[in-house]
């Protein structure tokens, strides 16, 4: 069953060519455009005062700018970083530009979770039990991943390429040279690092679904989704999830395992592709998921919340393809051994 499994996958469009990584830059790009775009808004100036005010890399944005000054400036630098992503599917320098704008943007976001007041569920006990701001900005501990993930991909293809020169070259072979030496250009360093930002995620979103708080957090998600709304008759409020938490526990299993067995890790990609293209899917249904003064594409409430599932959708789809030539080629190789073994023993014989 395995073995078909892999073959029905292994000769499947979606995993041809780049298509991981075009669609890891592309979710990147709508992230970008879509929170650039509300940050130009009122009421986003006032959503970001408890991130910013906390924010150990980011608070000084305040004294220089103001509150909506502060908002401007970051919708201003979140548009430059999607023009330069953008830009990089066709120019390895825009691109090696907008995937380090990217790690800047969220190194400053994920370092603001030890220091985000009240991000810890007290009744349940505290860390690890996600509340308030926190689950909103763990997700960004993906999305550093996917923009390292880019910034590599990015410099060993400028690298590769001959039509660059004078101080364009220097500055991206001084950029090579800097991430050699810190280990950032190592073989496969990208795929454990966004398995291992996934397994990370999906162990803190997991175990919060066990509470009764989170229960409650859920009933707007599960009640507007068109595929997991029959969660709620099926198992009540509490069960739906903790169906949920053990559902991505599952998963969270699964994509630990990869590290050492493909085949469970292919199972766990499975897996967390089907859970982002389910919670994208609610986008659409959820009532007041765009701010009624600014308009569509304004997001508002819970819309930039389910928004970066893009992303990690793209990401499980790479894991995903990932798996799945490690796969092929680890029993392409084991039937070369094979073939040679009876080579070797036909020639014993004779």
């Amino acid at each position: 069953m395995m073995s078909d499994l892999l073959h029905a996958l292994a000769n499947s469009r979606l995993l041809k060519g780049n298509l991981d990584y075009h669609l890891i830059r592309a979710s990147m790009v709508i992230v970008f455009l879509l929170f650039g775009y509300q940050k130009w808004f009122e009421y986003e100036a006032q959503v970001l005062i408890p991130y910013i005010s906390n924010g150990p890399l980011i608070f000084w944005i305040y004294p220089a700018f103001g509150i909506s000054g502060g908002s401007w400036f970051l919708g201003v630098m979140e548009w430059l970083f999607c023009v330069l992503l953008f830009w990089g599917f066709w120019n390895r320098q825009a691109g090696i530009l907008g995937a380090l704008g990217s790690c800047a943007t969220f190194v400053g976001t994920a370092t603001i979770i030890p220091f985000m007041p009240n991000g810890w569920d007290e009744v349940a006990g505290g860390f690890p039990a996600m509340t308030g701001n926190v689950p909103f900005l763990m997700k960004d501990v993906v999305l550093l991943a996917a923009s390292f993930y880019l910034l590599k991909q990015d410099v060993v293809r400028a690298i590769r390429s001959p039509n660059y020169a004078g101080i364009t070259k220097y500055l991206i072979e001084r950029l090579a040279r800097t991430m050699t030496a810190l280990g950032l250009l190592n073989d496969d360093l990208e795929y454990y690092v966004l398995r291992l930002a996934m397994v990370i995620m999906f162990a803190f979103f997991g175990y919060t679904k066990w509470h009764e708080y989170a229960a409650q957090l859920m009933i707007p998600f599960i009640s507007n989704s068109p595929f997991i709304s029959w969660l709620y008759p099926a198992f009540g409020l509490r069960g739906g999830a903790r169906f949920l938490g053990a559902s991505e526990w599952i998963i969270l299993a699964l994509l630990y395992a990869g590290f050492w067995d493909k085949r469970f890790g292919l199972l766990g990609a499975i897996g967390s592709t089907i859970v982002f293209v389910t919670t994208l899917t609610i986008i659409p249904f959820m009532p007041n998921g765009w701010d009624p003064a600014a308009g569509f594409p304004a997001m508002a409430g819970l819309v930039p919340f389910l928004m970066k599932d893009l992303v990690l959708l793209a990401v499980s789809m790479y894991l995903l393809k990932q798996d799945v030539m490690r796969m092929s080629l680890s029993s392409r190789d084991a039937e070369m051994s094979s073939m040679r073994l009876r080579v070797d023993a036909i020639a014993a014989g004779n």
